[in-house]
C-alpha cells in the first residue's frame, strides 16, 4: 500500500470527546489558589507594615507556592471523583498543572523578565537586596520591588542580571501561550489538543536541569544563604518543573491516543 493510500484509509469521523474539568476539581483548584496566593499577599502586607523582614516574608511565600504546585495530585484523592474514568482524571490533573504553571509564569516570571533589567542595579549580595527595605515600605506602589526580588532571598541570579537565568525565564511567554492554545483546542474538541503537553514536556525538563546544575557547576556562587536556602532555590521550587512535565507528557500521550482512537477509523 502506498503512503497516500494509507493516509486515505484514515478518515476523520468527528471531533474528539468533550472534556471539561469537573466542578469539584475546579472548585478545589481555585480555593487552594485563593488561600495560598492570598497568604503570599498577607506576607507582603506584614512585611510592608514591619512585622516580617524581607527574607522571612519572601521565603514563606516561596515555600507556600512550591507546595501549591503539587495541587494536581488532589484530583485523584477527591471523594467526588470516585468512579470517574482514568482519562477524565488525567485531563483534570493536566488542567490543574497547566493552570498552576501558567499562573506562576504570569504573576512572577513574565513581570520579572519585562522589568528586572530596569529595576535592579548594583546588587551583588543579599544585604544589597535587604538594604532596599525602606524603599519598599515607603509606599504600597513600591512593593513591586518586593514581588520582583522575592526569589532573590535565596538565589541572587534574580537580581544580578545573570544571563543564563534570564534566558531560561523567557520560556514563560511560550508556556502561557501554549496553555491558552491548549484550552482553545480543547474547546474545539480538536483531536490534536494533547499534542501541547506531549511536545512541550521536554523543554521544562531541560530548562530546569540547566537552571539548577549551572549553579551547581558554578560552585553555588549565587546562593544567598545556607544549605536550606540552596535546597529551596534549586530543589523544592524546581523539582516540579523537572518531574511533572514528564508525568504529564506520558498522561498527555495516553489522552492523545484515546482521542485518535475515537476520531479515526481504518477503512
Amino acid at each position: 500500500m502506498s503512503m497516500s493510500a494509507a493516509a486515505d484509509s484514515l478518515q476523520m469521523v468527528g471531533p474528539a470527546r468533550e472534556r471539561v474539568a469537573s466542578r469539584s476539581t475546579t472548585k478545589m483548584f481555585w480555593t487552594l489558589t485563593a488561600i495560598v496566593w492570598g497568604g503570599v499577599g498577607v506576607c507582603a502586607v506584614l512585611f510592608h507594615v514591619g512585622v516580617l523582614e524581607f527574607v522571612t516574608s519572601t521565603k514563606i511565600g516561596l515555600y507556600a507556592i512550591s507546595v501549591w504546585l503539587n495541587a494536581w495530585m488532589l484530583v485523584f484523592l477527591l471523594p467526588q471523583n470516585k468512579g470517574r474514568s482514568k482519562t477524565d482524571l488525567y485531563h483534570d490533573a493536566l488542567v490543574v498543572w497547566m493552570l498552576s504553571y501558567a499562573l506562576t509564569n504570569a504573576l512572577w516570571e513574565i513581570p520579572w523578565v519585562l522589568f528586572s533589567p530596569f529595576v535592579f542595579e548594583n546588587l551583588h549580595t543579599l544585604n544589597d537586596v535587604v538594604a532596599q527595605t525602606d524603599f519598599m515600605r515607603e509606599s504600597p506602589l513600591n512593593m513591586y520591588w518586593w514581588v520582583l526580588a522575592s526569589f532573590g532571598s535565596v538565589d541572587l541570579r534574580t537580581v544580578n542580571h545573570n544571563s543564563t537565568f534570564y534566558t531560561l525565564e523567557l520560556y514563560s511567554f511560550v508556556n502561557v501561550l501554549s496553555v491558552i492554545y491548549f484550552f482553545y483546542l480543547n474547546k474545539k474538541r480538536s483531536p490534536y489538543r494533547y499534542l501541547i503537553p506531549v511536545l512541550g514536556s521536554g523543554e521544562p525538563v531541560a530548562s530546569t536541569f540547566i537552571f539548577s546544575f549551572s549553579e551547581v557547576f558554578a560552585g553555588f556562587e549565587n546562593m544567598a544563604g545556607g544549605v536550606a536556602d540552596t535546597l529551596l532555590a534549586l530543589v523544592w521550587t524546581q523539582y516540579q518543573y523537572f518531574l511533572f512535565p514528564l508525568i504529564f507528557g506520558l498522561l498527555g500521550l495516553k489522552l492523545l491516543l484515546e482521542d485518535w482512537r475515537q476520531c479515526h477509523v481504518n477503512t
